[in-house]
């Protein structure tokens, strides 16, 4: 099959470019990316598309600025848009404290996703074939299950990858045969990185003393697990929606249902949960998901397990707690009459001249309040605890901080618990009592009702 065919039919099979959609090609000057954009130029109106370039110079290599001017010249010629980013990322990984391969990554995509116009747009990027195979080895190396030996998706979100089925090697005879001009890293011939490693000599010792086919091995063995990763993946979507619920800021598995699973389901169910807080599988290793096992196992209640990207898993009596471990506290804010809309939750505030005699009653429901609007001093503001913040009781003044564990509020919820005070005086922890100052009364003329509704099921 000729080459370009055999692009369009994996683009039309996957599903990969709606029509009248736009593209932003993430474009380096290495013939991967050349050979993708001249392609997409090419047939941009066979796909209707809007055609946009991306390019961002990391400034780790004395050629990188000569590169950016190189692409954005091409674009000029082509017609296409060019847009590009300076970034240190070298500097920017060392303040970090990750990889500089980890960190570029995480720059390109954000810039990507920056320029996008539309929930449509499409951003495509320029692995291909050996990228994949590079990418399946190095998950094994480091550890990974069924779902990592996946290697690069054809798509996820908004992120495309049109010549995944193409090698190397047809890339460059491409490039090759339509006098298209590329661009070598300099580094991608040193082994100081770890891709560069296996691309180098990990892969071609396996090739020459080994398997001389692995890259075909490795593909048609590709099939396969993402055959099996669907299969689990529709098991571990049931178990999530039984019994796993999420509130704002952290995940909250059931330890009774979870410990009915075989422990390989605890697993999968333990790596899904953590993909979803941290965003991506990239720092997760299969011995990260092993020693969250063994913790499970063996931890009492209230033990603490840290884990990469700053998350932390808690086990309570009842429940297994993901959740970051630097959550910020509720920015302290002025409510109004009317609707009061948070990211997570919503506020409205009624005011109310009838006093009806089912209200001077105490009020079951821990989500709607009433207070006396007319003792309202300085208006009403939300916010997280504070250090020796009170609430008057009829039981006499209390710390809220013994509330809480009284209550047995775990420590990473603490900070997400709404209270609306009145300046310094705490009239409402949200869900649990109102202060008692407030209370109405038969003298009482106005009253405020006060209704909390969480966005989350």
């Amino acid at each position: 099959m000729h080459i370009e065919e055999k692009i369009y039919t994996y683009i039309t099979t996957n599903n990969l470019i709606p029509k009248n959609c736009e593209v932003i090609v993430g474009v380096s000057g290495g013939a991967d990316s050349m050979m993708l954009l001249y392609y997409l130029a090419k047939y941009k109106e066979r796909f209707k598309i809007k055609l946009r370039v991306a390019h961002i110079n990391h400034m780790m290599r004395q050629e990188a600025s000569s590169d950016m001017e190189f692409v954005r010249q091409t674009c000029k010629n082509l017609g296409v848009e060019f847009n590009s980013l300076e970034s240190d990322v070298e500097k920017i990984a060392r303040a970090k404290k990750i990889s500089s391969e980890e960190c570029g990554r995480q720059i390109r995509y954000e810039f990507f996703n920056s320029l996008a116009n539309t929930p449509t747009t499409k951003i495509a990027t320029a692995h291909n074939a050996n990228d994949q195979v590079e990418t399946m080895l190095m998950r094994f190396l480091r550890g990974t299950d069924v779902r990592g030996l996946r290697g690069i998706l054809e798509k996820r979100d908004n992120i495309i990858r049109p010549i995944l089925c193409l090698s190397r090697d047809e890339i460059e005879f491409y490039c090759k045969q339509y006098n298209i001009e590329y661009k070598t890293d300099s580094t991608n011939m040193l082994s100081i990185y770890t891709r560069n490693k296996l691309r180098l000599d990990v892969l071609p010792y396996i090739s020459k003393h080994i398997n001389k086919n692995i890259v075909h091995t490795l593909l048609e063995h590709r099939e396969l697990y993402k055959e099996e990763e669907e299969f689990l993946q529709s098991y571990i979507d049931i178990c999530i929606a039984k019994y796993v619920t999420y509130d704002s800021s952290s995940y909250n598995i059931d330890l009774i249902a979870f410990n009915l699973e075989k422990t390989y389901i605890q697993k999968k169910l333990i790596l899904e949960v953590l993909v979803k807080l941290i965003g991506t599988s990239y720092n997760i290793s299969t011995k990260h998901v092993n020693i969250a096992i063994q913790f499970v196992n063996s931890a009492s209640s209230g033990k603490k397990l840290d884990f990469p990207a700053e998350i932390l898993l808690i086990k309570t009596s009842h429940s297994l707690v993901f959740t970051n471990k630097h959550i910020a506290p509720i920015t302290t804010c002025s409510l109004q009459l009317g609707d009061n809309i948070f990211k997570d939750y919503t506020i409205t505030l009624t005011k109310l001249k009838n006093i009806s005699k089912t209200l001077l009653k105490p009020h079951e429901n821990v989500y709607t309040k009433y207070i006396d609007y007319d003792k309202i001093k300085n208006g009403l503001q939300i916010r997280s605890k504070l250090e020796g913040d009170t609430i008057k009781t009829p039981n006499g003044t209390q710390k809220i901080k013994k509330i809480f564990i009284n209550n047995k509020i775990p420590l990473h919820k603490k900070s997400q618990i709404p209270l609306i005070v009145d300046e310094n005086n705490v009239i409402y922890i949200v869900g649990y009592m109102i202060n008692c100052d407030y209370y109405i009364n038969n003298q009482t003329k106005n009253v405020l009702e006060i209704k909390y509704k969480s966005h989350t099921p």
